[in-house]
């Protein structure tokens, strides 16, 4: 079973529970996103449960921008994936405390080129993301506060690592787990698959002469492809996080054959 905490204020902590079990699927998008959990009921906490909270723009909304998850694993494990531009920086009191970040691919959206002061700025459908993360990001800001393993596929690591000892974190704590992998960081096993989307590094996150080279050509810097997410957690559940992504070929072979995903965030 998991448990799904929405509607998550940042005084007060409102939670709605829902529970549902492993063979309903949970859908995430980001444009007039919505979450589909099968017939949900209402349900207690469970120590044994997953935990599932977005961090969105707004609160009891899925909104235009909304990206990030949290999923608490029953050990305590937190991870935070696609942190975006909804997450109002490394003291954003939804965080808690996070241990993993995860991040699909480099688009500002989804890694924080910019950002929320705070929750119900703006509306819905144009939330107030105003405060630029550049050059750094929301991903890596986060990360170095909470000194927290920035977890990524391709060739996404090292450009972290840059990041993480700029913003004078610890390079070391961007880890490399590479297609058919697997890594396990705090109990709960973390792997990488295909994503069919573009992944390149727009300039505004790079400085010096390269970025204005790039910026001159109208093109980005490539990190490799994007990815998309398998977690294990340490109750057996298997999650799958696509990412941006197309249909792919994986997601039956891989995903729901081998690796036996019961949970889907797409």
């Amino acid at each position: 079973r998991i448990n799904v905490s929405t509607n998550n204020k940042t005084s007060g902590r409102t939670n709605t529970m829902l529970s549902t079990r492993l063979r309903h699927t949970l859908a995430f998008a980001g444009a007039g996103a919505c979450m589909l959990l099968g017939a949900a009921m209402p349900a207690a906490a469970d120590d044994h449960a997953v935990k599932v909270t977005p961090l969105g723009s707004h609160d009891g909304e899925f909104c235009s921008r909304d990206r990030a998850l949290v999923f608490e694993d029953p050990n305590g494990t937190r991870i935070l994936y696609d942190a975006g531009r909804t997450v109002a920086g490394p003291d954003d009191p939804r965080l808690g405390k996070i241990d993993v970040v995860l991040v699909s691919h480099m688009h500002g959206d989804h890694v924080g080129d910019q950002r929320i002061s705070k929750t119900n700025e703006g509306t819905c459908g144009s939330p107030d993301t105003g405060v630029s993360t550049l050059p750094q990001s929301n991903t890596v800001d986060i990360a170095v506060k909470h000194g927290a393993k920035i977890v990524t596929g391709s060739e996404m690591p090292a450009f972290f690592a840059a990041k993480l000892k700029d913003a004078g974190g610890d390079p070391a704590n961007s880890m490399l787990v590479r297609f058919g992998g697997e890594r396990e960081v705090g109990g709960v096993a973390i792997t990488t698959v295909p994503a069919v989307h573009s992944n390149g590094v727009s300039p505004s996150f790079l400085t010096g002469p390269l970025a204005e080279y790039l910026a001159a050509a109208g093109v980005g810097a490539s990190v490799g492809p994007p990815t998309g997410y398998v977690l294990k957690f340490s109750n057996g559940l298997v999650v799958y996080l696509s990412g941006d992504t197309g249909i792919t070929a994986e997601q039956k072979l891989v995903v729901k054959d081998h690796y036996g995903a019961g949970l889907a965030v797409m």
